[in-house]
C-alpha cells in the first residue's frame, strides 16, 4: 500500500512540474505570437479543461450568449485534460492560446491553467463562472492541498470577472484565488436557474419517478458526498454507514446516491442514479451531505437538510471551513448509529427550520434568483446586438 501511495505521489509531482513548463515557457510563447494580431471584437472563447462537451455550469450561458449571438463568433473548446492524452493535450492547449490572444472575451468554469499562463492583453475580459455556489469549505490559496506548495504561478491569475452566489461570498473568493476588489461579483450563478422554473421542477419529478418506479409512495433521501484527496487518488468515506441506514429506512424511504464524477471512475458501482445531481434535487425531500457545496443549490427548496459528518473535528483541522459549521440549517450527526433516527425523525414531521433555512438562502445565495444567466449574459452580448460582421 505504501508503494502504491509513493507511486501515486510521484506521478502527481510529474504531471505537475510538466503543466508548469507547459504553463510558464510554452504557452506564453504561442501567446505572445498571437498578439501580433489585433483582438477580434465579438469574438467569445467557452472554455473547459475538465469535459469533453459543454460543462452543465457553463451551459445556461452559452445558450443565451448563442441566442443572441447576432455580431458574435463563438468558439468552445471542451476537452478532459485528465484523461487527454498528452501529443491531443498540447495540441488543444496551444489552440486555445491562439484564440485567446485575439479573443474579446474567455468564459471558464473551473480552474483552466492556459488562461493563467501568461499577462493578457488588455482588451480581453476573462469571465471565470466556477462551479460551485456559496463558501464553504476553504479552498484555492485558502488551505493546503489544493494548490502544491512548489507550483509555481497564480493558477487564478488574469481573472476579470468571477461570478459569486451573493454579496456574502465575495471576500472568500478573493482570498482563496488572491483577486483584487471588484473582479469577485455577486452576479448569481447561472446553472441555478433552471430550479426557479416550475417546467424544470415538474418535469424533473416526472423522470426520477420514470427512473425509479421503486420511490412511489415513498420520501426521497440524496446523499452527496464532498470530494475528497485529489483527482489522481480520490477518496470515499462513510458508504457503508449510508447503506446500513437505507436498510433501515427502506419501507419508508429511497436512499439515492450520488457522488463526485472524479470518485465515481473510482467506485463505479457506488453511484446508484443515472440521473445528475441537478435532476435530483426537485425530487428529493432530505439533503444528507457532510461538507459539500450542494446545501447552498439545495436551500433553494427551502427543505430539510441532515448533515453527515463524522469526521467533523479532523477535517475542519485540515481543510478549514469559511462558515461556522455548527450554525449550518440543519442537524449535524457525528455517530452513524443515530443517522437512521434522525432522518426519520426530519422526513416524518418535515421538520425543517424554515428561517434558518431561509437566512441561510439570503445570505449565501441572494444572488441566485432566477436571472443571473441573463446578467452574466449582458456583460458580454450589450454591444453586438445590432452588429452582423460575422455571418
Amino acid at each position: 500500500m505504501q508503494r502504491v501511495k509513493i507511486k501515486t505521489n510521484l506521478k502527481i509531482w510529474f504531471r505537475q512540474y510538466i503543466k508548469m513548463a507547459v504553463q510558464n515557457i510554452l504557452l506564453p510563447v504561442v501567446y505572445r505570437v498571437g498578439c501580433i494580431a489585433p483582438v477580434e471584437k465579438g469574438l467569445v472563447i467557452f472554455a473547459d479543461a475538465h469535459h469533453n462537451g459543454v460543462p452543465a455550469s457553463m451551459e445556461p450561458l452559452v445558450r443565451e450568449v448563442k441566442r443572441r449571438r447576432q455580431g458574435l463568433k463563438i468558439l468552445e473548446l471542451y476537452d478532459d485534460y485528465q484523461g487527454c492524452p498528452f501529443p491531443r493535450l498540447l495540441k488543444r492547449m496551444l489552440l486555445f492560446m491562439k484564440y485567446y490572444a485575439r479573443a474579446e472575451f474567455v468564459v471558464i468554469c473551473d480552474n483552466f491553467l492556459p488562461a493563467s499562463s501568461c499577462k493578457k492583453r488588455a482588451g480581453t475580459t476573462v469571465i471565470q463562472l466556477w462551479h460551485g455556489c456559496g463558501a464553504f469549505k476553504k479552498f484555492g490559496y485558502d488551505t493546503q492541498g489544493d494548490i502544491p506548495a512548489f507550483y509555481k504561478g497564480n493558477v487564478f491569475k488574469n481573472y476579470d470577472i468571477v461570478t459569486v452566489s451573493a454579496p456574502e461570498c465575495v471576500r472568500h473568493f478573493q482570498s482563496a484565488m488572491r483577486q483584487p476588489h471588484g473582479v469577485p461579483q455577486p452576479l448569481g450563478v447561472c446553472r441555478t436557474d433552471k430550479y426557479f422554473r416550475a417546467s424544470y421542477n415538474r418535469s424533473c419529478r416526472e423522470l426520477f419517478l420514470d427512473k425509479h418506479p421503486e420511490a412511489k409512495g415513498k420520501k426521497v433521501i440524496l446523499w452527496a458526498p464532498t470530494f475528497r484527496g485529489n483527482p489522481a487518488d480520490p477518496e470515499l468515506g462513510q458508504y457503508a454507514d449510508i447503506i446500513q441506514m437505507s436498510a433501515q429506512l427502506s419501507q419508508e424511504a429511497i436512499v439515492i446516491i450520488k457522488i463526485h464524477p472524479h470518485l465515481v471512475k473510482k467506485y463505479p458501482s457506488y453511484d446508484n442514479s443515472t440521473l445528475t445531481t441537478d435532476q435530483l434535487l426537485p425530487s428529493t425531500d432530505l439533503l444528507i451531505t457532510d461538507y459539500s457545496s450542494i446545501l447552498f443549490e439545495y436551500s433553494i427548496y427551502q427543505k430539510p437538510m441532515l448533515f453527515y459528518a463524522p469526521d467533523r473535528q479532523e477535517y475542519g483541522v485540515e481543510r478549514g471551513f469559511y462558515l461556522d459549521y455548527g450554525a449550518l440549517p440543519g442537524p449535524i450527526v457525528t455517530d452513524k448509529t443515530k443517522l437512521a433516527t434522525e432522518a426519520r425523525r426530519l422526513l416524518s414531521q418535515n421538520n425543517t427550520d424554515s428561517k434558518a433555512v431561509e437566512a441561510f438562502y439570503k445570505t449565501y445565495m441572494s444572488s441566485c434568483d432566477g436571472q443571473a444567466t441573463k446578467r452574466i449574459a449582458d456583460i458580454i452580448c450589450p454591444a453586438y446586438r445590432k452588429i452582423s460582421k460575422w455571418r
